[in-house]
């Protein structure tokens, strides 16, 4: 921050500035510029050192350049007419520019040099920190490590050159230097606008400012599906005759039909998934169980004319088949002898019959990377661990030209000029648009906030052992027995329950509670009882106890938060939509994008760069990342040319990377420790060590990376993950020339943030609730911040 003294102007001018800017940037830190004239007359007295461009008596500050110019010198802070100004330095660059005109008491001006960056890194300050205040569990998701460059995955720049890439943005002045479009986050939204615009020609940047999918894009029920629950709604919402008193008949049917609208925009969506991206999504049989023939304790979705659902449950999902154009496998009725030998661990002799549909399932945080690489592929700079912290905007418009940003890998900062701005925060998006608050009417308080748009409904899921649900098994090349999941229609408040098979576990989810989002994903005890305890009315006896009296058996659990759009002059108990909402702030240009669901996540990116060019759409013929070398055989030539690698994990090789998993096992080859590389980093998951070295090239900059998303080991076992914590860090230290010091950082952070799962001996749920309660949230039954933080 800039420090207030009152030197005459004469007594500035006598001081002596001789060759670096870095002297020049020290005196404007320790001295108060009190006048442009001042500024100027300083910078001629050194003609050697400094070239005066131009002063704008407007903005009262010079522009200035350095001959040689140097890279590390970028900006000089100086305070004139007491106002915080950063002046771009170096050739080529004509324009000025002015974060927010704050006063020069204000902190938090970005010192962008290399060496500052470093200085700060070392001292462990973060430009960032003070939106970690906010969140405190983003303080783990970053260390700044200053990672040594690695290639990037064949086709596709290195994190490192994405960088460099959007560096060279900072110095072009020109319009035609300037990016067509900056995307910020980079979740399913995010990474989806940023394919769609770069193939559409468009230069587009995207940044994100934790890893691909680190938020809402992992935390979800691994489902791409077309819309039961919305369907049911429309319908609900059409039966109701307080919809038709209160809206109108006309009313109601237009939004019954928008609703099934967007039921059928699912499906599309769900058909692209399936038939363009086989190597990430698949079909899975889900299971509906009836006990009775009503169903009254309660009825499905709290409404009463849906309790005859068992007597037309099979026409209900023909009619679901119909909406796809029966592109999906059919619907069909499992009497008791086929439950006893598709899905033994029912109860089928209580059971009336059930009722199976089709819905696609997928690794939700792979799908999410193979997006933001197939972006990348294209052109798009994008990158992770990159943060916005200010916008800049033009002074006489107010319009955002782009934003400052800090890469927290490195600590260092630097601006992205563009010519439309995107917020794709998913639940987070309020915050990201609370920059677009000028700071300079403070005085006008209310001008400083932004009404939300975006209410944040938060999901527990819970994973348990494998054997609960019927797994896909294979013997000798021929399929012995198919997954099978289960959907509980009707739970005790009314909620759908998926109890599904994924990467060989049970995963049960979700609930439904609004409240604030947060980074970690801590989920509360109540719900993870609540949902144990709902889980097992439908399975045998002897298996309940598996549900209720084995918490060792909860291997992890996780709460994620969907971000669902509301009008922000609404009322506060208004019902919020499911479907999305793209706005744009009539002074700062500013577009954001709000609501939607994984399964629409191209729909929405379409939609949002259809408002910025008139190039037609053409990415529903866009096959993602990994599809390329993709075939049903590929499992099997992998462990024909690899016979070391085991069956299971030449499956995960392939249903991860798809055609890629031949960079995967080349990685064994070129490394000269390739005889370590194919083990596996926990005994019994089918994860290798190779995927971590690979898994760097893939943009992986933190531990908790792989653990969380490249490989999903803390999603489906919490010790398992810190079990293969250290054997991952070390892999990773080698590859990206960590310090001892920044790799022994990253163990304590990783550990801190998995140890914020649930799992066995978890001490996250009403015990640090009770404890100390989290203060963002309106529930009172919210986790605090997990045991590790607080220490």
């Amino acid at each position: 921050s800039l420090h207030h003294h009152s030197p005459s102007s004469s007594g500035l001018l006598r001081s002596s500035v001789t060759a670096p800017i870095m002297t020049l940037r020290t005196m404007a830190s320790q001295r108060h510029i009190r006048s442009h004239a001042a500024l100027c007359n300083l910078l001629h007295r050194n003609p050697s050192s400094f070239q005066l461009l131009s002063v704008s008596k407007m903005a009262s500050v010079a522009i200035v350049s350095k001959t040689p110019f140097s890279a590390s010198s970028r900006y000089l802070v100086v305070t004139t007419n007491g106002r915080q100004c950063a002046v771009k330095v170096g050739p080529s660059r004509s324009q000025t520019r002015t974060f927010f005109g704050s006063s020069s008491r204000n902190q938090g001006h970005h010192q962008q040099s290399s060496s500052n960056s470093n200085s700060s890194s070392q001292n462990g300050q973060s430009h960032y920190s003070r939106f970690e205040r906010g969140d405190p569990g983003l303080k783990w998701t970053a260390t700044i490590s200053n990672p040594a460059s690695v290639s990037g995955p064949e086709g596709v720049p290195s994190r490192t050159e994405q960088v460099e890439n959007l560096k060279k943005n900072d110095s072009q002045e020109d319009e035609e230097g300037m990016y067509d479009v900056l995307v910020i986050g980079g979740g399913a939204t995010g990474a989806g606008i940023a394919m769609d615009a770069s193939h559409r020609g468009l230069k587009t940047a995207c940044i994100e400012r934790g890893d691909f999918a680190s938020e809402t894009s992992s935390r979800s029920t691994k489902l791409i599906w077309a819309g039961l629950k919305y369907m049911g709604t429309a319908v609900a919402s059409l039966m109701t005759p307080q919809n038709h008193w209160q809206h109108g008949t006309v009313q109601t049917v237009k939004d019954f039909f928008g609703e099934l609208k967007m039921v059928l925009n699912c499906h599309l969506e769900r058909h692209y998934m399936t038939t363009k991206n086989k190597h990430l999504c698949h079909w899975i049989p889900i299971a509906v169980p009836f006990k009775s023939w009503t169903m009254t304790e309660p009825p499905p979705m709290n409404f009463t004319p849906f309790c005859i659902f068992p007597m037309v449950a099979p026409a209900v999902f023909k009619a679901y088949d119909a909406l796809s154009g029966f592109s999906c496998p059919p619907s069909y009725v499992m009497g008791a002898n086929g439950l006893k030998q598709y899905f033994p661990q029912l109860d089928a002799d209580k059971l009336k019959y059930c009722s199976v549909f089709y819905e696609a399932q997928h690794n939700d945080a792979r799908t999410n990377l193979a997006i933001a690489m197939t972006a990348a592929a294209q052109g798009a700079h994008i990158c992770n661990y990159v943060a916005a912290t200010e916008l800049i905007r033009d002074e006489q418009t107010g319009q955002v030209q782009g934003a400052t940003v800090v890469d927290r890998m490195t600590n260092e900062s630097f601006s992205i000029r563009a010519k439309q701005v995107v917020f794709a925060g998913g639940p987070f998006t309020d915050g990201l648009r609370q920059l677009e608050a000028n700071p300079s009417d403070s005085a006008k308080k209310a001008s400083t906030k932004v009404k939300p748009a975006v209410r944040g409904a938060s999901g527990t899921h819970v994973v348990l052992p494998g054997h609960l649900v019927p797994q896909k098994k294979v013997e000798g090349g021929k399929q012995q027995q198919q997954a099978m999941g289960l959907l509980d229609p009707a739970t005790s408040d009314g909620r759908f329950l998926f109890i599904l098979p994924w990467l060989g576990h049970t995963l049960i989810g979700t609930t439904d509670k609004k409240c604030d989002a947060q980074t970690l994903p801590s989920a509360p005890q109540n719900e993870i009882n609540w949902i144990l305890q709902e889980s097992c009315k439908y399975w045998k006896e002897e298996l309940k106890p598996e549900f209720t009296n084995k918490p060792e058996n909860v291997l992890s659990a996780w709460r994620g938060w969907r971000p669902l759009a509301v009008d922000p002059h609404a009322e506060p108990d208004a019902p919020v939509s499911r479907d999305h909402v793209i706005s744009q702030n009539p002074v700062t240009k500013c577009w954001f994008i709000a609501g939607g669901k994984w399964t629409t996540w191209r729909e929405m990116a379409q939609d949002v760069v259809d408002k910025m060019t008139t190039r037609p759409c053409d990415t529903l013929n866009v096959a993602l990342w990994g599809s390329e070398g993709y075939s049903e055989t590929l499992a099997a030539q992998l462990r024909h040319k690899y016979p070391v690698l085991d069956q299971d994990v030449c499956d995960h090789l392939v249903s991860t990377y798809g055609g890629r998993a031949w960079e995967v096992c080349s990685v064994m080859e070129q490394s000269p420790k390739h005889h370590q590389l194919h083990q596996r980093l926990v005994q019994d998951f089918p994860y290798l060590e190779a995927e971590v070295i690979y898994a760097c090239r893939e943009y992986a900059c933190n531990v908790e990376d792989v653990l969380s998303r490249r490989t999903r080991l803390a999603y489906l076992n919490r010790e398992a993950a810190l079990q293969a914590l250290p054997r991952v860090a070390q892999l990773m230290s080698q590859e990206l020339k960590w310090t001892e010091s920044v790799e022994q950082h990253q163990i304590h952070a990783a550990r801190a943030y998995v140890e914020s799962y649930g799992g066995p001996s978890s001490d996250v749920g009403l015990d640090i609730a009770a404890d100390r309660p989290t203060t963002t949230s309106a529930d009172n039954d919210q986790p605090a911040t997990p045991i590790m933080m607080r220490q």
